[in-house]
């Protein structure tokens, strides 16, 4: 993927935040502000791949979190893996299987698997912006 696709996918992945909270504020639906963002994430879902929602995340913890160029492709591979098994959860039609059980399972060992790549600063740092990393993005 170039940096100009990405740089557009993250475009339109932030327009598509902003737009939602925008007609979530001004009154114009009827849908809460939540509501409005959860459409907002399930349509930035379904018009991305799981590659361009890992890409998009990569680089954005590349930059917040100053992952060294080791750190930055291990961080990638394992962004890639975790939205390619939440695409297919997420897609999943089966009864049995408890979503967000999984999510949250999957979640915690994604984590783990994390926080054995980053030194503790930049762990520290991931831990004071994940909610604003896993709200905004919500594609892990």
């Amino acid at each position: 993927m170039t940096t100009q696709s990405v740089g557009l996918k993250k475009f339109f992945i932030i327009g598509t935040l902003l737009s939602c909270t925008v007609l979530g504020v001004s009154g114009c639906s009827s849908m809460t502000h939540e509501q409005s963002k959860e459409k907002a994430v399930g349509s930035m879902i379904q018009e991305t791949s799981p590659a361009d929602r890992a890409a998009v995340l990569t680089d954005l913890m590349t930059t917040t979190l100053n992952l060294n160029e080791s750190q930055s492709t291990q961080v990638a591979a394992l962004n890639l893996d975790y939205s390619n098994r939440f695409n297919v959860l997420m897609n999943s039609t089966n009864p049995k299987i408890d979503k967000k059980t999984e999510f949250t399972r999957l979640s915690a060992e994604k984590e783990s698997k994390l926080k054995a790549m980053l030194t503790d600063s930049q762990w520290q740092a991931y831990e004071a912006q994940k909610a604003e990393l896993l709200d905004t993005y919500r594609i892990m």
